[in-house]
């Protein structure tokens, strides 16, 4: 049943959508905007102590600290996935992270808003027209229509015989705001769901019956059955693990050697090669060591009393892996020390620290016996935080700064390509007469005089008053 209180809370909260986001772009009323929907729907829901909750919250109002520090077009996408992520976790606040999120999506989107419309509209219409009214209301009906229908035709020939009678009623001229239509309405579909949890309940049971430890599982094997006994599924795994063991180990003595005992190449296109498509092969690598892993420590092999050699073998086989990680990083390192940052090679970074973190998680999957869920639903946690905590960074500014000033080799074309964070920097390298830059005074000039930031509280963010007060006001 829909509560009264519920609704007023619901049309409040979209009234001050509305006015925070009305023809305005995203910056600090992003973040005024989850603070005032975390407090109301906590307080409404009573999610106090529900540590997914907070950790979903945590996640999402990092985004929103991002946006309203830089408003850029990835920390908008974040913060606007974390907070359908929000009403997921509402409907279920104790599931996985990605099925958080196909509940929020699922509320959102789809049916969340048209289910609690409907919802609505059948209740209000109950409470008109009750079973026991209905009837009584159909059978007075002819008492009042004659009356009023024979009132009106008089009025209408009284008001032939004298056209003074006639009232004039004038109606004011409606102009009909469409924008703001639009605005509401999408306010109130996204506020929605965050009030009246809607998701996909087979599912989420599904997902909340899916244990975090591993148990033994007792079953007769069955003669004609053609999977590997675990006798054999050890030795196969031993051996398998062994291989590719020596086969790592001999591909890094190889990397090591080269990168010691030929020359460094300076250009930029064989760095590419060597970092970027190392990084593609490591990443894959990875990925299917960690599948590897799950596929043999899936179930009873984890109670296999002589599973030692195989677990000794996994576990040099994430060591292993880690160190290929530490050497694509290094090779990363002299790549930015020769030509700079980029965001690619800045994700490089990210995604080894993500690649790390995995094989750390499958380390613990393999000495606590905890399931392959687990796995999934820690890692999906790890690039949550990882991706929020990403919106944090202009990476635009701090390529700026950090090239002209650290690298060997300075590609202004980049620099050029980025967005106006990286204006200041390069207005105190013109004053400063550095002749890297002098060639493009005229585009930097250019992108100054384009600049319009015009103050408006909504949309206010710290780099548009960084900017303000560096390009426009000095």
């Amino acid at each position: 049943m829909i509560k009264t209180r519920t609704c007023l809370l619901w049309f409040s909260l979209t009234l001050i959508h509305s006015y925070l986001f009305y023809q305005y772009d995203v910056g600090v009323n992003a973040l005024i905007f989850s603070l005032l929907i975390v407090g109301s729907v906590t307080w409404h829901h009573g999610l106090y102590r529900e540590k997914f909750w907070w950790m979903v919250v945590s996640g999402h109002l990092i985004a929103a600290a991002g946006v309203a520090i830089h408003s850029l077009s990835e920390g908008n996408a974040v913060y606007n996935v974390s907070f359908v992520m929000l009403a997921g976790c509402v409907f279920s606040a104790r599931g996985s992270l990605f099925m958080t999120l196909i509940n929020g999506v699922f509320g959102t989107v789809f049916v969340g808003f048209i289910r609690t419309v409907l919802r609505g509209l059948k209740q209000l219409q109950g409470l008109l027209l009750k079973p026991k009214q209905s009837f009584f209301l159909l059978k007075k009906m002819p008492l009042y229509v004659a009356p009023v229908s024979v009132t009106g035709i008089f009025y209408l020939l009284y008001s032939a015989a004298n056209p003074d009678f006639f009232l004039q009623i004038t109606f004011p001229d409606w102009d009909i705001n469409a924008g703001l239509i639009c605005c509401l309405f999408f306010g109130a579909m996204i506020v929605c769901p965050l009030l009246f949890p809607v998701g996909i309940r087979n599912l989420t049971e599904w997902d909340l019956g899916q244990s975090n430890i591993l148990s033994r599982i007792r079953r007769k094997q069955k003669a004609n059955n053609s999977t590997l006994g675990l006798i054999y599924e050890n030795k196969q795994g031993v051996l398998m693990f062994f291989m590719l063991n020596t086969l790592i180990a001999v591909f890094l003595i190889f990397n090591i050697f080269q990168i010691f005992t030929q020359p460094i190449i300076q250009s930029a296109a064989g760095y590419s090669q060597q970092v970027h498509q190392g990084f593609e092969t490591l990443v894959i690598s990875i990925v299917v060591a960690i599948l590897l892993i799950m596929y043999y420590f899936r179930g009873n092999q984890n109670f296999y009393e002589k599973k030692e050699r195989l677990v000794q073998l996994a576990v040099l086989w994430i060591f292993l892996n880690g160190i290929l990680i530490l050497f694509t990083c290094y090779k990363n390192t002299l790549y930015v020390q020769s030509f700079g940052l980029t965001h690619k090679r800045i994700a490089v970074f990210i995604a080894m620290f993500l690649t790390g973190f995995g094989l750390y998680l499958t380390l613990i999957k393999i000495y606590r016996l905890k399931t392959n869920w687990y796995l999934i639903r820690q890692n999906a946690w790890v690039l949550y935080f990882v991706v929020s905590v990403n919106c944090l960074v202009d990476w635009d500014r701090l390529i700026t700064w950090y090239n002209p000033t650290h690298a060997a080799i300075l590609d202004m074309g980049y620099l050029m390509s980025l967005g106006d964070t990286r204006l200041p920097y390069l207005t105190q390298l013109l004053k400063a007469g550095d002749p890297r830059i002098l060639p493009y005074k005229g585009q930097i000039e250019n992108k100054i005089a384009a600049i319009h930031l015009p103050f408006q509280w909504q949309d206010e963010t710290w780099d548009k008053a960084w900017l303000r007060e560096e390009l426009v006001e000095k």
